[in-house]
């Protein structure tokens, strides 16, 4: 973290990557720091609050979509100069020089600002983080830890995202021709919705599709399916897509910062705390990871849950940076 922020100038603000958290994301570490910097009264207060202002001004740019036909004229456009250089009389060249030199850039600027792509936002939520994202709808994606989300402005009226990791979307019902179908790319499957509530998660090659309430359909290059209430789909690109058993309060409880546990493989377990947490698991005894745990394990705090986990399988756990390592008491837990 920086340390002299109270000497930062307005374009300084501007750059630091942690002020452009705040005011992009309002993730909970950088909404702490920052209220309480402001707060603070700091002597760069002023410069603090144009950076701020500065930033959101950019940020509520929105890409204005050209009337229809306005990229045909604008091309033909180009072509009618481009066409009138080559007719232009050698006596007038040295002018027609001078006319291109402005007129030329002109048209390139033009163009560049009718074809270019759509800015992606992108929302990342960091390890043992669950981050809240408003989407331009009023649909709500909730983030697990180490999770990422793209998606454009919909001027276009798709009203698609991307998502790396896990997240549980409880979809707006739009129904007018305009807004279309709600769709999410993960992996290489895509769920197509209308109005709903469903959980998705993408990790090491597998997506798992969870429908809490409404109705999706699920996609890949060779089949499809539609999910009711409580069913649930996994893709691993082996076996294919396919509808399997599922619990709502397991597969929901990371939205408590909980694991529901029943008859939970260990090595289950080592997943999750690498994708929330981001540790390497080194097991001394291996045996260890077929053993099953039942009950619940809270996520919330990194400490409680190695603590609770030494406790339940009697090891000793000792950690190294990003590295646990489990080392077998010689006991066997419960």
């Amino acid at each position: 973290m920086e340390s002299n922020y109270h000497l930062f100038t307005k374009e300084e603000f501007l750059e630091d990557a942690f002020f452009q958290e705040w005011v992009k994301y309002a993730t909970p570490a950088a909404t702490a720091f920052w209220t309480g910097y402001r707060d603070s009264v700091p002597p760069n207060i002023e410069a603090f609050q144009q950076a701020i202002a500065a930033l959101e001004a950019i940020l509520s740019l929105e890409r204005i979509t050209p009337p229809a036909g306005m990229k045909a004229l604008v091309w033909q456009k180009i072509q009618e100069e481009l066409q009138a250089a080559r007719v232009v009389p050698l006596t007038r060249n040295r002018r027609w020089y001078k006319v291109a030199a402005v007129l030329v850039p002109l048209i390139a600027i033009s163009a560049w600002w009718l074809f270019r792509p759509e800015r992606m936002n992108t929302v990342i939520s960091g390890y043992g983080q669950q981050v809240r994202v408003l989407l331009p709808d009023s649909s709500v994606v909730v983030l697990n830890a180490h999770s990422e989300l793209r998606y454009n402005n919909w001027k276009d009226g798709k009203r698609e995202v991307w998502l790396q990791g896990e997240a549980l979307f409880d979809v707006h019902h739009r129904i007018t021709p305009v807004a279309g179908h709600f769709t999410v790319h993960a992996g290489k499957v895509q769920i197509e919705v209308l109005g709903t509530t469903f959980n998705v998660k993408e990790r090491r090659e597998q997506v798992v599709i969870y429908l809490k309430e409404g109705k999706v359909k699920v996609t890949t290059a060779k089949s499809a399916l539609v999910l009711q209430p409580e069913e649930q789909a996994v893709y691993d690109g082996v076996g294919g897509l396919q509808k399997v058993p599922a619990k709502k309060e397991m597969v929901l409880a990371w939205t408590a910062h909980k694991m529901q546990l029943q008859h939970t493989a260990v090595k289950d377990i080592i997943n999750t705390l690498h994708d929330i947490y981001g540790f390497t698991i080194m097991l001394e005894d291996t045996a260890i990871a077929n053993r099953t745990i039942d009950g619940v394990l809270p996520l919330k705090n990194v400490n409680n849950v190695l603590f609770e986990l030494s406790a339940i399988l009697n090891v000793k756990i000792e950690k190294s940076n990003d590295t646990l390592t489990f080392k077998s008491t010689g006991q066997q837990g419960y």
